[in-house]
């Protein structure tokens, strides 16, 4: 029981943190190579762009329309928030399988059917946002390096990264969900208290 427990934390803490890191801003920050050190002049998320001058005034644009967007923001929108519903639906079903709850009480099977459902969806809702924070990490990686003559380059930011541990999150909770609920499927088999005696007449003497 306590490792469903943990798994269903995990997920929970998973899903907080899909929801912080998809509407903050910093998936996207503009660095500077030449003092090898992150400076937030200016910093992209999946619904706005913000920048800071120098006097430390923040200014931010909302993206004005959804479908003129670049490919990466309108697929990363669509992953994540996803990611997001499947998750909460697998939170909502998790918790009426966890052995802690009085959910399902009357039918045990139900209950553990319940949880690897709602480990199931979670673990989905993790790939999903994994696959796409990976994809995204990938492409920002890969513009820094490609861009040799720009000195101003866009390097990963701290939402990107809270986004791809809470996929990791949701993903391990999951699968200890499933894992734990597994063994509680397994019905042991059943003993007799009674075996029979190869010589039942020897019980007689």
């Amino acid at each position: 029981m306590a490792l469903q427990l943990i798994g269903y934390i995990l997920s929970i803490a998973g899903l907080c943190g899909l929801i912080i890191g998809t509407f903050t801003n910093e998936w996207k920050v503009l660095g500077h190579e030449n003092d090898k050190t992150v400076i937030l002049d200016k910093y992209v998320g999946l619904w706005m762009e913000c920048s800071v001058d120098s006097s430390s005034h923040m200014r931010c644009t909302s993206y004005s329309s959804l479908l003129h967007q670049i490919f990466e923001i309108q697929v990363s929108r669509a992953v994540m928030i996803s990611s997001i519903l499947l998750s909460s639906f697998a939170a909502l079903v998790a918790i009426s399988g966890l052995r802690c709850t009085r959910c399902l009480e009357e039918n045990k099977k139900s209950k553990d059917r319940a949880a690897f459902l709602g480990g199931m969806l979670s673990v989905c809702a993790g790939l999903l946002a994994l696959g796409i924070t990976s994809w995204f990490i990938y492409g920002v990686v890969e513009s820094f390096f490609q861009n040799d003559t720009e000195t101003d380059k866009f390097v990963v930011g701290r939402s990107l990264i809270g986004a791809f541990v809470a996929s990791l999150f949701c993903l391990f909770g999951g699968i200890l969900l499933c894992a734990c609920s597994v063994t509680h499927l397994q019905s042991p088999k059943p003993l007799s208290k009674h075996p029979a005696s190869k010589n039942p007449e020897k019980e007689y003497v």
